[in-house]
């Protein structure tokens, strides 16, 4: 079976993604006066910081497709990050919070510029800000961001026949990243040391989702394709992507996050993440930064955290909605300088429809547990 032609093959290296003050053009590695083009550079990865009302505000911005955003922020006195997700409509860029609320949006509604800076109004609950954001790397590791999309036919002789689709973004150290500590990221990024080229790794996951396509085929039966429903299930999709949750030396925290549709009823679909610490080179798990004896107590402050999320009262009880009567802490975990949250997949604790929990447990509230 031959590929079809590509829908897309977008690969940007971002080799050149920064500008930098001619003051610090001969320091090796910093990254003080980095500036991200966030307008002419087509997929990039940034930091942002400023002010929203009277809340400081670290917002980590990603464009991971053609007019597609993706990252993370927070309330710097709080720390919990929140995902966000955003389209390009013309030059406007909306990014809109990924909230359990779908009453309203909250959403930041603004324009980006080639001088590293974010600038509009954020609409959501019931009010709006003007902000003003801009870039600030000065202890963030800078990052690329690169991109693959590919596509085939189940049966290349059947003119109606299904076609699987694979998508793919990733993240990468940047050249000012000492060999050391960018080996130590792909490493954690690829699975694997060997990968020294971004297009290279996406490759291989686009070479091996068309692969299992084309075996599939054995398993079709054209006629089936006759009939709408059945022939969409053949309509298999996967989807790659990894975004940056929080970057300040020397913790980077990263997401990597997986959808698959290959039939059936719904596509599975969950992110994973990882804390790393750049100095030590480790990911960090609960054991290295919980007291022995953490998991029960812990596991309190989660069934708490789910109860404000959700709006339940103390006294109801938790398996009303989950497959648990109690949150146990597992190891899809994110460390920041406010707190600690834990995430859980899709049926992980609750049933599908409730779609990933994230809990973030402030750290006023952890103390006696820490190391």
């Amino acid at each position: 079976m031959k590929r079809v032609s590509l829908l897309v093959l977008l690969t940007v290296a971002l080799l050149s993604c920064h500008t930098r003050n001619e003051k610090d053009s001969s320091v090796t590695g910093t990254t003080a006066d980095v500036i991200v083009p966030l307008v002419s550079t087509p997929l990039f990865y940034t930091q942002l910081k400023g002010k929203l009302g009277d809340k400081e505000i670290t917002m980590q911005l990603l464009k991971s497709a053609p007019n597609l955003f993706r990252g993370y922020y927070s309330d710097d006195s709080t720390g919990r990050p929140i995902a966000l997700w955003g389209t390009l409509d013309s030059n406007l860029v909306n990014i809109y919070e990924e909230t359990n609320n779908s009453a309203e949006d909250r959403l930041f509604s603004g324009y980006l510029s080639d001088d590293g800076k974010f600038k509009g109004v954020w609409h959501g609950d019931g009010t709006s800000y003007h902000f003003e954001f801009h870039t600030d790397l000065k202890k963030a590791v800078p990052l690329q961001v690169f991109y693959q999309i590919d596509s085939a036919k189940l049966i290349p002789s059947f003119p109606k026949s299904p076609i699987g689709t694979v998508s793919g973004s990733v993240i990468w150290p940047d050249s000012l990243v000492d060999a050391t500590t960018a080996n130590f990221i792909i490493q954690q990024v690829t699975g694997a040391g060997h990968y020294k080229n971004p297009q290279q790794y996406l490759k291989r996951g686009i070479d091996s989702f068309i692969l299992s396509y084309r075996v599939s085929a054995k398993d079709a039966d054209s006629s089936e394709f006759r009939d709408a429903s059945t022939a969409m299930s053949w309509n298999w999709t996967t989807d790659n992507d990894m975004k940056v949750v929080y970057n300040t030396w020397p913790l980077l925290v990263i997401e990597k996050y997986a959808y698959d549709f290959t039939g059936g009823a719904h596509g599975n679909w969950g992110a994973t993440y990882k804390t790393l610490d750049l100095s030590k080179r480790k990911v960090l798990t609960p054991d290295d930064v919980f007291k022995p004896g953490y998991k029960e107590p812990l596991s309190v402050l989660l069934d708490k955290a789910f109860k404000e999320r959700f709006h339940m009262s103390e006294e109801e009880a938790l398996d009303q909605n989950l497959l648990v009567k109690s949150i146990p802490p597992n190891n899809n975990m994110i460390v920041t300088d406010k707190g600690i949250a834990f995430s859980y997949v899709p049926y992980e604790i609750g049933p599908y429809a409730l779609g990933q929990v994230t809990l973030f447990v402030p750290i006023t509230a952890l103390k006696g547990l820490l190391k």
